[in-house]
């Protein structure tokens, strides 16, 4: 899924020259790291997002309009890098979700998860759509059943709707960042 030479785009409301993987937040659906997404118009409509949560951060101006799409080249290095690739929102990509998005609610998922996951330095997967938390915390609570049945399981999926939109691409450690090349940044007023 990630092959060599693959563009790669970070939409934000600031220009990224550099990845300084410590300005990554938690809370995230595949953990602390730095996100991009294989389509550009995805990356740009993050935009409007990244401007609205700086605004309210104070990290930017109110009167800022404009965001960036930071376009990156992935390289195969030489190092084995582990990369874990979800081919589907399915159980463990919930899991994990929930994990990443809850740590205090979702703990118990740590062990069933496939250590090759756990240890990932880039990891690949379907994005979870803006109403995450609340369905997650829902789903966690018991609200759509016990949370190892696949009818709270499918149900918690079908709410996040992520196949609506493409798969996201976090790069975890510094080794991992080290195979983007940055490209272009682009710039767009909203």
């Amino acid at each position: 899924m990630l092959k060599d030479g693959m563009l790669l785009y970070h939409g934000s409301y600031a220009a990224i020259d550099a990845i300084d993987l410590s300005k990554c937040v938690h809370g995230k659906d595949f953990g602390k790291g730095f996100y991009l997404t294989e389509n550009h118009e995805q990356a740009r409509s993050f935009i409007t997002n990244s401007i609205r949560k700086a605004r309210n951060t104070n990290n930017i101006s109110v009167n800022q309009n404009y965001g960036f799409v930071s376009v990156f080249k992935y390289h195969k290095i030489d190092e084995d890098i582990l990369t874990y690739s979800f081919e589907t929102a399915d159980r463990n990509w919930l899991w994990y979700v929930s994990m990443n998005r809850r740590k205090d609610l979702a703990e118990r998922f740590v062990n069933r998860l496939d250590k090759r996951l756990l240890n990932a330095e880039i990891v690949i997967g379907k994005i979870a759509n803006d109403t995450t938390n609340p369905t997650i915390t829902a789903y966690l609570s018991g609200f759509y059943g016990d949370v190892e049945s696949d009818t709270a399981v499918n149900f918690a999926i079908s709410q996040l709707m992520p196949e609506r939109l493409k798969n996201q691409f976090c790069f975890r450690t510094e080794r991992a960042v080290k195979c983007l090349e940055k490209v272009e940044v682009l710039r767009y007023d909203q």
